[in-house]
């Protein structure tokens, strides 16, 4: 027992300097400080010693090392918080490879945990780092849900590093889609949610984010803000603890990058040098190196804007080879930067040069991979789930194609049925313009014979009117009665004759203008009723009249005055006419038309069409009315229900 405590004592005595080695051989350091645990004792020493070293190394390659050996240790003594915590760190190693699915199994862990614990922090961080990580990989809509699944969690919780956590990867989500403002809007909302106890790491990111947003924006001045308050807030940690500067240099080297960028907008290009120099030197083989890369291209466009074209030509021949060996998606882009260069500096051979050297090499790429460089790549980025994913995407389309004949298919149907429908209402159209047609020419000749009568029929009451007014003067010898009886007929055909000639002035006055119909509103049953009732008292029980409608009340826009004379024409016989008539007034509204249609059968006015030819004036003077207001008057006296006048009005003219 006494040797047991000498050495735990001595390796606990090695501690600092173990944390302070120089990791130049990865695995041999690895190997040194795992040993050193090995000989602990299974207590909490154990258990805070991997803590430590997890904590202190978030970094490739050691940060799934040691946070696999706390997970295990912690599995082993049955230390649940130990265990949560160890959870937390390989999640994070995942997070930092964007793998999903790796994520989602170590969250699923850290969700069973949380309650045990008692706190949700850790569970929710990595929660919303699977949103990032589906956002790299393009599936938005995923990555945006479940963002908002953890906020829903952390507000739930009462989780503030959950929080913020969330709204960053909902930002990311909507930046990798181009919703930049709504990414602005969730970052700001993140910035003014930090608290005293938001997580160092979740403050540097957020701040990265606003003023990378604001800096693609050109908006230097508020991403000068933000960068200097993320500058600070490193610089504080890394004072605080600087045993884990290494975990903050992808962010340092970030910092830098954006106060490069930032300086060079500005034109101030002797600070912007310092900044590069700065970065650079932050360059060490811990690095991500998607960030080494970045401040290759940063350097770049830093010769491009100060024009030493030189420089600038041989950063390329330096990084090419590295670029070739593991970014080799760049190197294109790399050569034809280089060949871009060489026209701006004026060496247009070398351009040419250069551009043959990127044909050739481009030949050749796709033999640059070994068999395990090739399996790397699959394993690193999930290549088969890649083609399982292009598979049912693949399917999807087919599924997609196909809906898209079925609905062109349908439209196609609809438009042929839609088509058909006009062919028919066109047809209808064409025969209602046949009948007018024919109507208007059947009133022509209606017209036509009325002219060639006219003098006929004024001549036929005048003559008997002189006939027997000569008789009466001229012969001494007619009886009182024979007097009387001639005076009758001299009345009778005189009036006629009035009345006649009076129609003829009538029709004369509306064809030459001189008459003018004036448009009013009116209530049409109603004035239909008005007119059937003084028409039933002029009959003096000779006449019956029926309205037959649907329509309990309609506002039309016509000439109430000639309305009402029209109807009164069809309804009211002449004075002679002893003969009982039973007139049924049928009405219908054509909503689609915006018309209304008459029939009146058993009209007086019809049956005496020819046989009255102040009746066939009355009925031009009707159609004449109708006419104006976009309306048809067609007249039968031979129908199977009787005398027959129809005719149609619109409803506003």
């Amino acid at each position: 027992m006494k040797h047991i405590v000498i050495i735990l004592l001595c390796l606990l005595g090695m501690y600092p300097y173990v944390l302070n080695a120089k990791d130049t051989n990865a695995k041999q350091y690895q190997d040194s400080i795992l040993k050193i645990a090995q000989a602990m004792p299974n207590t909490i020493v154990k258990l805070t010693y991997l803590r430590d070293m997890a904590y202190r190394h978030q970094y490739a390659p050691y940060n799934k090392t040691f946070s696999a050996a706390l997970y295990e240790e912690a599995r082993t003594q049955k230390n649940i918080t130990y265990k949560n915590l160890g959870a937390y760190y390989l999640a994070s190693c995942y997070d930092k490879l964007h793998d999903p699915d790796s994520l989602t199994y170590w969250v699923d862990k850290l969700k069973a945990y949380a309650p045990e614990v008692g706190t949700y922090d850790y569970y929710l961080e990595q929660k919303a780092a699977i949103s990032r990580a589906l956002a790299s990989k393009r599936q938005i809509e995923k990555a945006v849900y479940v963002a908002k699944e953890a906020l829903e969690e952390s507000l739930k919780y009462n989780s503030n590093n959950g929080e913020i956590a969330s709204y960053n990867s909902l930002g990311c989500a909507y930046g990798v889609s181009s919703r930049v403002d709504e990414s602005l809007k969730i970052f700001l909302k993140a910035y003014q949610r930090f608290t005293p106890q938001t997580k160092t790491n979740l403050r540097v990111d957020i701040l990265s984010r606003i003023s990378q947003v604001y800096g693609n924006s050109g908006r230097d001045s508020l991403r000068a803000i933000y960068l200097r308050q993320m500058d600070e807030v490193l610089q504080e940690v890394i004072r605080r603890e600087p045993e884990t500067r290494k975990n903050w240099s992808n962010f340092e080297i970030d910092c830098q990058i954006k106060y490069v960028l930032l300086y060079m907008n500005k034109g101030t290009f002797h600070i912007a040098q310092e900044h590069l120099n700065k970065v650079k030197s932050l360059l060490e083989d811990h690095v991500d190196p998607v960030f080494w890369l970045n401040v290759q291209l940063v350097q770049l466009q830093y010769y491009a804007r100060t024009k030493e074209y030189d420089k600038s030509i041989a950063l390329v021949d330096e990084v090419t080879p590295i670029v070739l060996n593991h970014y080799v998606s760049t190197f294109a882009t790399l050569i034809n930067y280089k060949a871009s260069t060489q026209i701006n500096k004026g060496n247009i051979d070398g351009a040419i040069e250069t551009k043959r050297y990127l044909i050739r090499t481009q030949d050749s790429l796709d033999n640059a991979f070994s068999a395990n460089q090739l399996q790397q790549m699959k394993e690193i980025y999930h290549i088969n789930d890649l083609l399982l994913e292009k598979q049912k995407i693949k399917d999807t389309n087919y599924k997609q194609g196909f809906l898209f004949l079925i609905t062109l298919m349908v439209l196609v149907l609809i438009f042929y049925l839609y088509t058909r429908y006009l062919s028919r209402k066109i047809v209808t159209a064409e025969k209602v313009t046949a009948d007018a047609a024919m109507q208007a020419e059947a009133d022509n000749v209606t017209k036509d014979r009325l002219q060639s009568e006219i003098s006929h029929d004024i001549r036929t009451p005048l003559n008997v009117v002189v006939g027997f007014a000569e008789l009466l003067t001229e012969s001494k010898e007619l009886t009182a009665e024979a007097k009387a009886e001639y005076g009758k007929m001299i009345q009778e055909n005189a009036e006629n004759l009035l009345k006649y000639v009076n129609s003829i002035l009538e029709l004369s006055r509306l064809e030459s203008g001189k008459t003018q119909y004036v448009q009013e509103e009116c209530e049409v049953i109603a004035l239909c009723r008005k007119e059937m009732s003084i028409a039933e008292q002029a009959g003096n029980g000779h006449i019956n009249i029926r309205l037959k409608t649907d329509i309990e009340s309609l506002m039309i826009s016509t000439d109430k005055n000639w309305f009402s004379s029209l109807l009164s024409s069809l309804l009211v016989p002449s004075e002679n006419d002893g003969d009982t008539y039973n007139i049924v007034i049928r009405i219908k509204h054509d909503e689609e038309k915006n018309m209304l249609f008459f029939r009146v059968i058993g009209t007086p006015l019809a049956k005496m069409r020819f046989e009255n030819k102040t009746a066939l004036i009355r009925h031009e003077i009707n159609a004449h009315f109708i006419h104006a207001f976009g309306g048809i008057y067609k007249v039968q006296a031979d129908t199977s229900e009787g005398p027959l006048v129809s005719f149609s009005i619109q409803v506003n003219s």
